[in-house]
């Protein structure tokens, strides 16, 4: 079946005026930010269509409900937003995704140390050694008991002392 010749060229026309009709460009650099009064994250930021859609808070999961609260967040964290938990031994982040994860801040401590304490106010698990006083002792510091001058080993353990003038 062949198409009448003034249909061919008006959709030929359609056609050609559709192609060389200007597109609209899409920069996402022209995109507003995301607004943070939004703690739904129902808001979108529109530049012809082609920003992307604001990430949605992330919901608190029960275990960490109260650690949510204490950083101001009572329900729902902000996509981006991080805090501290466990002492600030941990970092909590509110992905794009709308899950929360939490890294641990701390160091691994070597798998070899003899005895874990933390001596350091950050609270992270180190190598250490405990003196007469049950008191940590990082592992590699030297400190005085009395007259004698203590090391703790590289991997923590028993202090080893000697006297000052150099006696065992």
């Amino acid at each position: 079946m062949a198409l009448p010749s003034t249909l061919l060229q008006a959709w030929l026309t359609c056609l050609l005026l559709y192609s060389a009709a200007p597109k609209p460009s899409c920069d996402p650099s022209s995109c507003p930010p995301c607004p943070e009064g939004d703690p739904e994250g129902t808001a979108t930021p529109t530049a012809g269509g082609c920003c992307p859609p604001c990430p949605l808070p992330c919901p608190c999961p029960p275990y960490l409900h109260s650690d949510c609260e204490l950083q101001g967040f009572p329900s729902l964290v902000p996509a981006g937003h991080s805090f501290y938990i466990d002492f600030a031994r941990t970092l909590c982040r509110c992905q794009p995704s709308g899950d929360i994860t939490c890294e641990p801040q701390c160091p691994r401590p070597e798998p070899a140390c003899r005895a874990l304490g933390s001596p350091l106010a950050d609270g992270c698990p180190r190598c250490v050694c405990y003196d007469q006083d049950e008191m940590p002792v990082l592992a590699g510091a030297v400190t005085t008991r009395g007259s004698q001058i203590c090391t703790c080993p590289a991997l923590g353990g028993q202090l080893q002392c000697r006297d000052a003038a150099g006696e065992e």
